[in-house]
């Protein structure tokens, strides 16, 4: 994984704004099988500053999964109940439709899933 990847992982902010100063690239695809892009790893840990930064420095809303057990950033939000960022991802552009309606769909059922009712609520408005 790169060095912003691990950063938004933490949830490191002035480490995450040093390495995209830097250059670093925001849309690094997941290193592995079951890596994550930066955003994702951000979604995940429920960290929306650095969320913020990412997507304010161009992050991809939509982009891919890790090939094996893999979660989108919208779907690692869900998944985690993480309503806050749930909402961040939607107002960016988080696609529901289209090319992402899997997206969509697979959100629906990993906050279901998980008991996270008023996340699938806040999807399906």
């Amino acid at each position: 994984r790169t060095a912003l990847q691990a950063a938004a992982e933490k949830g490191n902010i002035e480490l995450v704004q040093v390495l995209l100063a830097a250059g670093a690239d925001v849309d690094a695809p997941a290193a592995n099988t079951a890596g994550v892009t930066s955003l994702q790893a951000a979604a995940l840990g429920g960290y929306v500053r650095v969320a913020t930064i990412l997507l304010n420095a161009g992050a991809n809303t939509n982009g891919n999964r890790a090939l094996k057990d893999g979660r989108t950033a919208l779907e690692g939000a869900a998944e985690h109940g993480r309503m806050d960022m749930v909402q961040l991802l939607l107002n960016a552009g988080a696609e529901l439709h289209g090319n992402g309606y899997m997206q969509y769909e697979r959100a629906l059922q990993l906050a279901s899933g998980n008991g996270h009712n008023a996340v699938k609520r806040l999807i399906e408005t």
